[in-house]
């Protein structure tokens, strides 16, 4: 991709430096776990947004969904930038507040005091798993475009790529999340309107630019879908991520309920107008250059097409950039659920130097993990992809339902969450499997089928998951509320 690979090594090992210093100069300052993980409670809204912003603008974000319009037209925006702006609100509106004003410190810190320590446990179990998935996914993605701009074999690549995230995370905690997060929000927006600049110039203006756009390019409907499908492709990015630690974190490293909704609000707002340059990028781009057997190509070829060396370096820093802000978060999250909630009797007696200590001793660990799932190969990698969404709408339902009243209480919880995962198992798993062979397919081949991603996928998991979630949590809280009533008597 670049003629002078050395040059452009040094270039980005100078902002990788860069990234690394921003975390050890903020480190000095972390002496307990509250400075590790909520930055002493006192950030204000304008660094929470960009860092809002930045953590899940990520690679998916920067790589996949331009692939997905490109290839879909609008119908591959659902989730973004238009699904993940509307979760940005409703978390201004129903979580931030909340959350913020009781002072917690993870999400599984809210099913611990409104429901039991089972709950917790669960919860913590299910978001490590699903965090140290999105960690490996965003290394994975790291690792692609340095062996890209570099010419080097990915494994050295991946091994870098988690050295250089695990230290400048393990050391600082959020703030130095945060602070680099802005950092890389910058450039990440300087980037992608780098190419969108390239693509005006290369059709000769912005009115011929857009009028390469076709009508059929322009419907939110994907083609053949139904109803139930179309529900589910945006109820998959607004409600399955309305719940998530990384976003957490960040509010509740407030200075305070109202700061914590003002970042949420100012979030979506920016989250709406710069998603729509890889929107534009993708509607546009494919008229340049078709999208090809792998997608997350897309962008960084249309990029080396249009720009020049100097621009394309400014644009793999934005990569870099998009990417690191989110992994950071990732590693946070893992380490905050095991720290506080798995190892919740070894945290209630340490000190708070014993606590910031084993925060960082756990980001690192959280770190190797993420590494060990990218390294392990990409059909491994997928297939524990699939558990991403696992107990998400249980935990979901949980709290939407127990942070807003009083109904329900330890079996409603927990049967909410185990309800999803057994649901989760068939429609990810066990359905596509059993899909594939009844189309003529053996053991073997449908289960290469299930890894690669290829069998066929339920339609409407999310919601069905929702429905389970909900009615499990419903018989639960009756039993709960006949328990309590039987215990008066």
């Amino acid at each position: 991709m670049f003629d002078q690979p050395l040059l452009v090594g040094a270039a980005i090992a100078a902002y990788v430096a860069a990234q690394i210093a921003i975390g050890l100069y903020f480190a000095r300052n972390v002496r307990s776990e509250t400075d590790y993980y909520l930055a002493g409670r006192r950030i204000g809204w304008l660094p929470i947004a960009l860092s809002l912003f930045a953590t899940w603008f990520g690679a998916e974000t920067v790589m996949g969904a331009s692939a997905a319009i490109a290839s879909d037209g609008l119908a591959g925006a659902r989730a973004e930038p238009f699904g993940y702006a509307i979760t940005l609100v409703a978390m201004g509106y129903f979580i931030a507040v909340q959350f913020r004003a009781r002072g917690y410190v993870t999400l599984a810190d809210f099913f611990r005091d409104r429901f039991d320590r089972h709950s917790e446990v669960w919860v913590a179990a299910i978001m490590v798993i699903v965090s140290t998935i999105w960690a490996a996914a965003q290394l994975l993605a790291l690792a692609k475009v340095l062996e890209g701009t570099l010419g080097i074999d990915a494994r050295i690549t991946l091994v870098v790529a988690t050295a250089v995230v695990v230290v400048y995370t393990s050391f600082a905690g959020i703030i130095g999340d945060i602070v680099t997060d802005v950092v890389q929000s910058v450039v990440l927006i300087i980037g992608m309107f780098v190419i969108l600049a390239a693509l005006v110039h290369h059709f000769g203006g912005v009115d011929a630019m857009l009028a390469t756009i076709e009508t059929s390019q322009l419907t939110l409907l994907g083609e053949g879908e139904s109803w139930i499908g179309q529900i589910d492709s945006w109820a998959i990015p607004i409600l399955g991520s309305l719940i998530t630690q990384e976003a957490m974190s960040r509010f509740l490293s407030a200075r305070d309920a109202p700061t914590a909704r003002r970042a949420s609000f100012a979030a979506a707002g920016l989250y709406l107008l710069l998603g729509g340059v890889p929107l534009l990028i993708g509607l546009v781009g494919v008229h340049l250059m078709p999208v090809g057997d792998d997608p997350d190509t897309f962008l960084p070829l249309l990029a080396a097409k249009l720009l020049p060396p100097v621009l394309l370096l400014v644009f793999m820093g934005a990569l870099m950039s998009a990417i690191l802000s989110t992994t950071d978060s990732n590693l946070l999250s893992v380490s905050s659920f095991v720290s506080v909630n798995l190892l919740s009797r070894f945290h209630a007696r340490a000190s708070e130097a014993t606590r910031a200590r084993t925060a960082r001793i756990t980001t690192v660990a959280a770190g190797l993990a993420a590494y060990l799932i990218a390294s392990s190969g990409q059909t491994i990698y997928e297939l524990i992809a699939l558990t991403s969404v696992w107990g998400q709408a249980g935990i979901l339902v949980a709290v939407l339902i127990g942070l807003w009243s009083s109904y329900g209480g330890k079996r409603a919880a927990l049967w909410a969450i185990i309800a999803c995962v057994i649901v989760n198992l068939w429609t990810l798993a066990a359905a596509p499997l059993a899909a594939a062979m009844a189309d003529g397919a053996a053991l073997g081949a449908a289960l290469g089928l299930l890894v690669a991603g290829e069998a066929p996928t339920m339609e409407g998991y999310f919601l069905v998951s929702i429905a389970a979630s909900l009615i499990a949590y419903v018989i639960g809280a009756e039993i709960d509320k006949r328990s309590r009533a039987a215990a008066v008597i």
